[in-house]
């Protein structure tokens, strides 16, 4: 008899767990508010911004302060990635192209300074140097989708 509890108690538990999983979904604004709260816009896009922004100021400086600069810029774009895309339809798009043109400008540059090209090292900084009003506009959306909430 004390099986059949069991099992009757252990399936009555499972359900309701069930029940309040799927009852208790959350909207798109609030997961929206969730990444960006939780590190998506407070840590990566600040993390984004600072380190292209010292890709940007190491355009002017030596070759090896730019290969630390990409480097840096890459590091950000790695941890950006793994956090994840931004659940807003209107910021997708532009976060996964802003992401994309840091790596390929940020690789463009560490290769460039490896091989002492200045020129491939300089289109390298230009992409990165694009990318940073791409990630403006991601971000722009995505504030815009945070106030309409």
């Amino acid at each position: 008899m004390r099986f059949g509890i069991r099992l009757l108690t252990v399936a009555t538990a499972t359900v309701a767990t069930g029940v309040l999983l799927v009852g208790c979904s959350s909207t798109p604004a609030e997961e929206l508010e969730d990444w960006w709260s939780s590190g998506g816009g407070d840590d990566r896009v600040k993390a984004l911004s600072d380190s292209s922004s010292h890709v940007n100021t190491a355009s002017m400086q030596l070759m090896d302060d730019k290969r630390t600069a990409c480097q840096e810029l890459l590091a950000a774009v790695a941890k950006a990635k793994k956090y994840g895309t931004p659940p807003s339809e209107k910021a997708k798009g532009f976060w996964a192209e802003a992401l994309t043109d840091f790596e390929h400008g940020s690789n463009a540059c560490v290769a460039g300074v490896d091989q002492k090209d200045e020129p491939q090292t300089n289109e390298g900084i230009r992409e990165v140097q694009r990318a940073i009003g791409i990630l403006a506009s991601a971000v722009s959306m995505i504030r815009s989708d945070l106030e309409a909430k």
